[in-house]
């Protein structure tokens, strides 16, 4: 296995698909969102706080940015998705995720997604919670 980057604690490992593939038998850029968007939904879970239902309050994505490092292909087998929280603001956070290629540990795309605090019922932005910015807080040591 593969040594974490450092300053990342959460972890999931993903098999890639055939159906991940573009024509050119390389993972789809879409599908490097779609690995960020499960490894953050897992550190969500992870941490306790959404438990993948409905819920009166939760997040929306304000923003998202993707670099892309290398192709991935089917035989590259797993990839390891790593995400942590690198900025707690008043209404959002940001989590950072790595796609590293699990056979060598090659970071394959890195990204950012911006998250708002936010009420369904309301419609509307919330203040991030205190117990939720406790959880991450205490989770991430150097955030």
């Amino acid at each position: 296995m593969i040594t974490a980057p450092e300053g990342f604690r959460h972890h999931v490992q993903l098999v890639i698909r055939y159906g991940d593939l573009d024509r050119l038998s390389h993972v789809n850029n879409a599908k490097y969102l779609t690995y960020i968007e499960y490894g953050r939904l897992r550190y969500f879970v992870d941490l306790g706080l959404w438990h993948g239902g409905i819920a009166e309050k939760g997040v929306i994505v304000a923003r998202i940015t993707m670099d892309y490092n290398l192709p991935l292909k089917m035989d590259d087998g797993t990839v390891d998705v790593y995400s942590r929280c690198v900025r707690m603001g008043n209404k959002s956070f940001d989590i950072e995720s790595l796609i590293v290629r699990s056979r060598d540990g090659a970071v394959a795309g890195a990204g950012t997604t911006t998250v708002v605090a936010y009420d369904y019922g309301a419609e509307k932005t919330i203040v991030v919670p205190d117990d939720w910015r406790k959880i991450i807080s205490d989770y991430e040591p150097a955030l």
